[in-house]
């Protein structure tokens, strides 16, 4: 009797002591069923089974060394039907329904990875990804960058490509910036943040920054056509065509066949005016390929700008043909039209333009000139408008719009807008340091030259002022060197208004001296001037345009800017 209680002890201590190893991995089988099923685990069905068994087995109990596996297990499960998930954006991108259900289902299964795996840097960089999605939060997607970067310190080429996550999120230019030399620091091999960073420079101005840049992305891989272009579009920005045929020069030496880098190079002797190098490339990229309409639409403009109108017209056209979408070929159309005299046709072309970005004031102001030279000058005052509500100091506008008002003889607000315009455009020259040249000095002379021919010529007495047309006439002779002859036209009606008819004669005779060694188109007028200053009479002038009513193929008055 003695001896069964003692071995019933036995048991009963040995039962203690067991027990809470069997309840401490209780969960073992469920998660044994869990690691079978991840190995073959294709859907996201079959991760929820994983992700549910692991969530079982770590309620039931596991040992230490399990509930660790456990927890690994659930957590890349987790971001494996994240990653599964998230792949069905592009297919609901269009519904917002949808594509805030799966950021919905994506972020749930993140938090579960990221709380079972902290150190799961693929979770951290899915879940900065996802809350960049419209609902998403910044502040938590920079978090989630910045603990990725941390987790990834061994893992240069990864921490890398976080880095350039995390630029693409910063607010502010600098910090981008810093972000993508880290990420050139962490891999300097990354092409992905050499572009990046080449780009930024370009567009905030660090154009030198940019071709250094793109210059060692070249030293590393010569045939890198973003490289060569980004250093081409910034030296050509930064003024220094002289580099760029260099750099190009270079180029065609170990690739002659490539016509391409005549094409380039062919732009860069065009900024140096040396249009008979430009058209030897431009001749040479057409013939190694013969539907590069790039090529064909920048010969045309040689040919455009050398006054043989048939050639340019050919080349446009034929541009056209390969690319009927290309802005610089539809562009150059209408400015053939318009030599032409085929008003309409440049109009259609331009309205073109405008309705394409009807925020673009240079497309505006070329439409409005159209207008203008087709005798719609209401229609460019309208045009106008819109440009100088949006930007009060768009002196070319302000001056377009005042020749509009001009030719339908409102020269009170025709003196209003050259006023504006001159005060703005001075203003401006204010800011280039002193001894360099007068920037835009034909449009700024044309501007002081129409302003001075309104107050010295208007019939209305109560706007004429002498001494101002002599002030702005004398300033526009200057800018321009005393060489126009319509010019010097008006600084002899300004001396005519203030009475001195000798100078009035002198400039007079001048300007119709250029006139006729130019056979300038307006030499009859020029004479009759003269001969009203002769006789010591001023010269009066006021244009009445009448509005052009003819119907354009293109619907005009849709135009809204």
């Amino acid at each position: 009797m003695l001896v069964r209680t003692k071995l019933t002890a036995i048991l009963i201590a040995l039962c203690v002591c067991w027990a809470p190893l069997r309840a401490e991995n209780e969960g073992r089988d469920k998660l044994d069923e869990a690691t079978g099923l991840k190995l073959d685990a294709d859907t996201p069905a079959d991760l929820a089974k994983v992700i549910e068994l692991c969530e079982e087995a770590l309620q039931e109990g596991l040992d230490e060394g399990n509930a660790r596996l456990a927890r690994q297990i659930l957590a890349a499960s987790a971001l494996q039907r994240a990653q599964m998930i998230v792949q069905q954006l592009p297919r609901v991108a269009k519904n917002a329904n949808a594509v805030r259900e799966v950021r919905r289902r994506t972020i749930a299964d993140l938090e579960k990875a990221i709380e079972n795996n902290p150190k799961l840097a693929d979770a951290h960089i899915l879940m900065a990804k996802i809350q960049t999605l419209p609902g998403g939060s910044r502040e938590r997607a920079m978090q989630s960058l910045n603990t990725a970067i941390d987790l990834l310190k061994d893992k240069p080429v990864d921490q890398s490509a976080a880095y350039i996550l995390r630029a693409g999120l910063q607010e502010d230019n600098e910090a981008k910036l810093a972000d993508l030399q880290k990420a050139i620091e962490a891999d300097s091999t990354n092409v992905d943040a050499w572009q990046a960073r080449v780009v930024l420079q370009m567009a905030t101005g660090k154009l030198q920054e940019a071709v250094e840049d793109a210059e060692k992305m070249l030293e590393k891989d010569e045939n890198n056509m973003f490289a060569l272009q980004a250093a081409v579009r910034s030296l050509l920005d930064l003024e220094k065509p002289d580099e760029v045929v260099k750099l190009l020069s270079k180029r065609i030496e170990k690739d002659p066949k490539n016509g391409v880098f005549y094409r380039v190079r062919a732009r860069a002797y065009m900024i140096k005016k040396e249009d008979e190098k430009a058209l030897e490339d431009l001749n040479q990229a057409i013939e190694l390929d013969s539907r590069d309409s790039e090529a064909l639409v920048l010969r045309g403009q040689i040919y455009y700008d050398q006054g043989e109108i048939e050639k340019a017209n050919r080349d446009i056209s034929d541009s056209l043909l390969i690319e009927p979408n290309s802005v610089q070929g539809i562009m150059m159309r209408s400015l053939v039209a318009a030599r032409e005299q085929r008003y309409a046709d440049a109009i259609v072309d331009m309205e073109m333009l405008v309705r394409a970005d009807p925020r673009n004031a240079a497309w505006i102001m070329q439409l409005a000139t159209y207008y203008q030279m087709d005798e719609r000058p209401r229609l460019a005052i309208r045009l106008l408008d819109q440009v100088v509500k949006r930007d009060s100091s768009a002196w070319r506008a302000l001056r377009l719009r005042g020749d509009a008002k001009l030719s339908i003889s409102q020269h009170v607000d025709a003196i209003a807008d050259y006023e504006e315009a001159v005060r703005v455009r001075e203003q401006d020259q204010e800011e280039v340091p002193e001894g360099e040249p007068i920037r835009d000095a034909d449009e700024y002379s044309g501007l002081l030259n129409n302003l001075a021919w309104v107050l010295a010529t208007s019939p209305q007495d109560d706007l004429r002022d002498g001494d101002k047309a002599l002030e702005y006439g004398l300033k526009a002779c200057e800018v321009s060197e005393y060489k126009e002859a319509h010019i010097l036209s008006t600084l002899a009606a300004a001396y005519a208004e203030v009475g001195d008819f000798d100078s009035a004669r002198k400039w007079s005779t001048k300007a119709i001296e250029i006139g006729e060694e130019e056979d300038n188109e307006q030499l009859d007028q020029l004479k009759q001037e003269l001969e009203s200053y002769e006789e010591e009479k001023p010269w009066r002038e006021e244009q009445h345009t009448e509005e052009n009513e003819e119907p354009l193929s293109a619907a005009s008055d849709t135009i809204d800017t």
